[in-house]
C-alpha cells in the first residue's frame, strides 16, 4: 500500500525519537543500538508499509510507582523504537490535522501550551469572577477508552487512507508482560508517541460540551476544571460532564471530583490556588517514583515475525480485508441542535471567529461556542463586517461547494470566495450565443419585464384581498413590455411601471416609516434600507446558484454588462422581487419587528443602516420567509432554484425562458399559511 510517510519524515521523527532517548522496546534494540543503522532500518521499515505487511512489535509492559513511596502504580505501555518513530511522524501529521480543530481549553501535548500557560489561564478567569469550579478527573481514562469509537471517529474525521490502517494497528496493540502476548481491547497505551494526540481527540466531544455550556474549561490530559461565576453554574457544568462522557462510554472519578471554589482552595496541576494566591511547591523536592516491574525482551524466535513482518495475503484474504475496510461505517449520530432547514448562515456578530472542527464549523465569540453545524447542510456562508474566518473552514466550504459572501457590517456587498466555475464550458458557449443573438437576448429580456410586472400586480391584488380595497391594471404595461423593440424601452417601461407599483404597495404600509419614494445607492430612509437588503440577499444567492450550476452570473440579457455585475442573477430574481422581498418587508414593518428606532444614520456620508440586533432580527425572518412551506407547495428558496434551472434548460435547448409567476389565488387558498416573526 502506499506509505503516509517520506523518508525525510522518517528521519526527521527519528532525530526527535533520539532526542527523548527512552528504553529499548520488546525487541530489545536500544535508542543507541538503532543509531548504528539508522538509515536502513528506517528504510526497512518504510518497505515493511509498503508492502502492506508492517506489524508493531508488541508494547512492553512496564510498572512504575506514581510517586515516590507510593502503593498506587502506573502501567507504561511502550513500543519499539522503530514503532516510536513510526508512531512520532504520524503524531506529527495528525497534529497538523487535528490542532487548529482542537479547541483552546485543552493545555496538555500541544505546541505553545502546558502546565504555566493553563496557571496563567485559570489566574485570568477567577480576576473575571469565574470564581466557583468543577474539579473532577475521568476513571482510568487511559485504560477505558473504546477502541471502536476511536476509530469510528477518527474514520469519519478524514484521517489519511495510508495513515487509518496504521493508527488502527497501533490503537488495537498487542502487549507483552515477560510471559505471553496478549490484545488491548480498550485503552489508549501509555507510553506511546500517538497516545497524546488521541488522548485529546477523544476528549475532544466532552471540551465542546462543556464550551457550549457557557463556563470555562481547562483540561490538562484527563484532569480538569471547569469555572463557573455560580455554584449552580457549576453544577449543571457536572451534569453536562457527566453525560458527556456517558456519551463515550467513561465515567467521573467520584473521589476526584467536587464542586469548590477559590476561597476553599485546591490543587490542580501540582499546584495550589487560595483566593488570590498560587502557590507552587519547589519542584526539586519531587523525587521520582521508582520501577516496579519491567518485562524482558522478547524471545529471538518471536521477534523475527515482526522484523520480517506478515507475508503478503492471499487474493481471497486480500478480497475480505478490503471487503471489511471499504464496508460503509456506522452513521454518525445526529445531535439534537442540527436543523434539517439550515442552509444559509449568517455570520453578524462582530469580533466572532469561524472555524472547522472535524465535519463541522464552530462560530466563537468572546471565548463561547455560540454555534456548532455540519458543514453539509450548508449551502451558503454570509459574513457581515469583522468577523474571521480561518483558512481551514474556508478550505472545506469551497471544496464542498459553498460559497462565502462577504459584506460590510451595514450590508454592502464587498465581494466573495465561490467555488471553482462549473466544468460545462458548452452550456456558457449556448449562454453566449443567446446574448449574441439580438432577437433571442430582446425576447428573454421582455418576458422577465412583463412577468415580472405582471407579479406587481399579483401582490397588490394579493394586499387588496385583505383590506377590500381595489388594485391597479398593469396589462396595458405588462403587453407593451412583450411587445418593446429595444432593451431600452424595456426599461422605460419597467421605470414606469414599478413607481406605479410602488405608490399602490406603499399604500398597505401601517409602520411608522415615512415612504417617499424608491432611492437606493445608498438608500436613505428605513424602508429602502430594508428592501435594498432583501434585494442584495436574493441577488447573491440567485448569483451564487447560477454560478454552480456552470453559467456565467454577469452575462445577462435585460441588465446590461458592466464590470463586476451579476447580470445574469439581476435577471433571475426581478419576478421575485415583489412577492418574496417586498411581501415581506412590508409584514416585517407592519407586524413592528422593525422599527425607525431600528435604524440609524450613517456616520459619514449618506445612507443608513440597520442596528446590529436588528439585522440579526432581519436574518432570522428572512429565513423562516424564504424557507416556508405553503401546503402543497414549495419554499420561496425552492422556487428560485426551480427558476435558475429552467433557465439553464431555455439557454441549453434554445427554448423560451418562462420566468417565475406569483400566483396570488393559490396564495389565497393558503390563507391559513402565515409566518411567525
Amino acid at each position: 500500500m502506499e506509505s503516509p510517510f517520506t523518508f525525510d519524515e522518517l528521519l526527521s521523527a527519528w532525530e526527535r525519537v533520539q532526542e527523548n532517548e527512552g528504553c529499548a522496546g520488546a525487541d530489545g534494540v536500544s535508542v543507541a543500538q538503532f543509531a548504528r543503522n539508522f538509515p536502513a532500518r528506517l528504510r526497512a521499515a518504510l518497505s515493511l508499509i509498503e508492502r502492506d505487511a508492517y506489524l508493531p512489535f508488541p508494547l512492553l509492559r512496564i510498572v512504575i510507582e506514581k510517586r515516590a513511596g507510593a502503593a498506587a502504580t502506573r502501567t507504561l505501555l511502550v513500543p519499539s523504537v522503530r514503532d516510536r518513530v513510526l508512531q512520532t511522524a504520524a503524531a506529527r501529521q495528525l497534529s497538523r490535522s487535528f490542532e487548529e480543530e482542537f479547541l483552546d481549553c485543552s493545555y496538555a501535548y500541544r505546541p505553545g501550551r502546558g502546565v504555566d500557560r493553563a496557571i496563567a489561564r485559570i489566574r485570568e478567569l477567577r480576576d473575571q469572577g469565574f470564581t466557583c469550579l468543577l474539579e473532577a478527573d475521568i476513571e482510568s481514562f487511559f485504560d477505558e477508552v473504546s477502541h471502536d469509537r476511536l476509530l469510528h471517529d477518527l474514520g469519519c474525521h478524514g484521517v489519511p487512507p495510508p495513515l487509518y490502517p496504521l493508527l488502527r494497528q497501533w490503537i488495537r496493540a498487542e502487549t507483552w508482560d515477560g510471559r505471553q502476548i496478549a490484545r488491548l481491547t480498550r485503552g489508549i497505551p501509555q507510553g506511546s508517541p500517538v497516545s497524546p494526540i488521541l488522548a485529546n481527540f477523544a476528549l475532544s466531544s466532552l471540551d465542546l460540551a462543556l464550551e457550549k455550556s457557557g463556563c470555562r474549561l481547562i483540561r490538562y490530559s484527563d484532569d480538569f476544571l471547569v469555572l463557573a461565576r455560580t455554584r449552580p453554574e457549576a453544577e449543571q457544568a457536572l451534569a453536562i460532564t457527566t453525560e458527556a462522557l456517558r456519551a463515550l462510554d467513561l465515567s467521573l472519578k467520584s473521589e476526584k471530583t467536587r464542586i469548590t471554589d477559590f476561597a476553599a482552595g485546591f490543587h490542580f496541576l501540582g499546584v495550589w490556588f487560595h483566593d488570590d494566591d498560587i502557590w507552587t511547591p519547589w519542584k526539586a523536592s519531587r523525587a521520582m517514583g521508582r520501577l516496579v516491574a519491567m518485562a524482558h525482551p522478547l524471545p529471538a524466535h518471536a521477534r523475527r515475525r515482526y522484523e520480517l513482518g506478515e507475508p503478503r495475503p492471499t487474493a481471497m484474504a486480500e478480497a475480505f480485508r478490503r471487503g471489511w475496510q471499504d464496508a460503509p461505517r456506522p452513521p454518525e449520530p445526529e445531535p439534537a441542535e442540527r436543523s434539517a432547514d439550515m442552509a444559509f448562515l449568517y455570520l453578524t456578530q462582530q469580533g466572532a471567529r469561524l472555524r472547522k472542527s472535524g465535519d463541522r464549523l464552530l462560530v466563537e465569540n468572546d471565548e463561547e461556542i455560540v454555534l456548532d453545524t455540519p458543514y453539509h447542510k450548508l449551502d451558503h456562508v454570509l459574513v457581515f463586517g469583522n468577523v474571521q474566518v480561518t483558512t481551514q473552514a474556508l478550505g472545506e466550504l469551497l471544496e464542498k461547494g459553498v460559497p462565502v459572501s462577504l459584506f460590510s457590517r451595514q450590508g454592502n456587498f464587498r465581494g466573495a470566495v465561490v467555488p471553482p466555475a462549473g466544468k460545462n464550458v458548452l452550456l456558457r458557449i449556448h449562454q453566449f450565443q443567446a446574448f449574441a443573438d439580438a432577437g433571442r437576448a430582446l425576447a428573454i429580456a421582455r418576458e422577465i419585464v412583463a412577468v415580472k410586472i405582471e407579479n406587481g400586480a399579483a401582490v397588490l391584488a394579493r394586499l387588496g384581498a385583505r383590506t377590500g380595497g381595489p388594485a391597479p391594471d398593469f396589462a396595458a404595461e405588462a403587453a407593451r413590455a412583450r411587445t418593446a423593440s429595444t432593451v431600452a424601452e424595456l426599461d422605460g417601461i419597467e421605470g414606469a411601471a414599478a413607481r406605479r407599483y410602488f405608490d399602490a404597495a406603499m399604500a398597505h404600509n401601517r409602520s411608522e416609516f415615512v415612504w417617499n419614494g424608491r432611492n437606493r445607492h445608498p438608500p436613505t430612509d428605513g424602508l429602502n434600507a430594508l428592501l435594498s437588503l432583501a434585494y442584495t440577499l436574493l441577488t447573491h444567492e440567485a448569483s451564487a446558484l447560477l454560478e454552480g450550476l456552470g453559467l456565467d452570473p454577469c452575462l445577462g440579457f435585460l441588465h446590461q454588462v458592466d464590470y463586476g455585475r451579476p447580470s445574469l442573477a439581476l435577471d433571475l430574481v426581478e419576478s421575485f422581487r415583489q412577492p418574496v422581498a417586498d411581501r415581506f418587508v412590508l409584514q416585517l414593518v407592519n407586524r413592528r419587528v422593525i422599527g425607525p428606532e431600528d435604524v440609524s444614520k450613517r456616520q459619514a456620508g449618506a445612507g443608513v443602516f440597520l442596528k446590529p440586533p436588528a439585522l440579526i432580527r432581519f436574518f432570522e425572518c428572512y429565513e423562516k420567509w424564504v424557507l416556508n412551506r405553503p401546503p402543497g407547495q414549495p419554499s420561496f428558496r425552492d422556487r428560485l432554484h426551480h427558476a435558475a434551472e429552467a433557465l439553464l434548460v431555455a439557454l441549453r435547448e434554445g427554448a423560451d425562458y418562462a420566468p417565475y409567476r406569483f400566483d396570488h389565488e393559490a396564495e389565497e387558498e393558503c390563507s391559513t399559511w402565515s409566518v411567525t416573526i
